[in-house]
């Protein structure tokens, strides 16, 4: 939701401005949910994500049991990392209303992570897709 130029965000506080006002949460999709609530440092590690891509998205996958990631390049899954996704992500996205997956079935939304400015989102998987595949043809390959 817009309002004369500033982005609504939603926390378990309530609507509240975003803390980036206009500037760096203009790259993502007006749909992205951004979460003003904290991570713990290095989120994106503790969920199982060692690459190198500005943004990257995480989900719960029950057939694999554990959590899954995907980048502007790859994807993949993250051995192990269930606990921490379960305690840090799934207990906020409850309290943000939407579905990151559980062990009751998959999930409709995903946890978006920019690892350049730390901010993180909650969408919908499928707009936290076509954005990845709009920032790959934005991103050079230089593997």
């Amino acid at each position: 939701m817009r309002m004369a130029g500033k982005r609504t965000v939603f926390s378990r506080f309530g609507a509240v401005e975003s803390r980036f006002g206009g500037g760096t949460s203009a790259q993502v999709p007006a749909d992205f949910v951004e979460i003003l609530d904290c991570l713990p440092a290095q989120i994106d590690r503790q969920l199982g994500y060692f690459g190198n891509s500005r943004f990257v998205c995480f989900w719960y996958e029950p057939r694999a049991e554990d959590v899954m990631w995907a980048d502007e390049k790859s994807f993949g899954i993250a051995t192990g990392a269930w606990q921490a996704f379960h305690r840090e992500i799934g207990t906020m996205a409850e309290l943000y209303g939407v579905n990151v997956g559980s062990d009751k079935g998959a999930g409709t939304d995903v946890l978006v992570y920019d690892r350049v400015t730390l901010a993180a989102y909650f969408a919908s998987r499928e707009s936290a897709e076509a954005f990845l595949a709009r920032r790959r043809e934005l991103v050079p390959d230089v593997a």
